[in-house]
């Protein structure tokens, strides 16, 4: 490459959109609680003579409210998750302005400006 060479533009940078990270924290709360409900843990009581005695004898309802209880767990730690990749989504954005804001103050200190 000659110095009469246009001189490449530089590679693509790393850029962040605040409306992106807004719109998808905004999205995934409400999603976090949805996922929260009573719906299943009414049926984790469920009495042993639920399905008649015979139902008890052969642990019918033991089954349905040990299964019941299974899916309850599962869909509370999944909305654990969901409320903490939220927090996540939103920490980054957070993280991403302080890193270009310390950066820019950075360059101009290099540069001799008063920071």
């Amino acid at each position: 490459m000659t110095h009469e060479d246009p001189v490449p533009p530089p590679p693509p940078g790393y850029d962040a959109d605040e409306d992106a990270f807004a719109a998808f924290t905004r999205g995934y709360r409400p999603l976090a609680d949805g996922l929260r409900t009573d719906s299943l843990a009414t049926h984790t009581g469920m009495d042993g003579n639920a399905f008649s005695r015979v139902g008890n004898e052969v642990g019918l309802s033991d089954a349905i409210r040990n299964a019941t209880q299974y899916q309850l767990d599962r869909v509370n730690g999944l909305a654990t998750n969901t409320t903490s990749m939220a927090d996540a989504v939103a920490n980054t954005w957070t993280n991403y302005v302080s890193t270009e804001d310390d950066h820019i103050r950075a360059i101009r200190r290099a540069g001799g400006e008063p920071v």
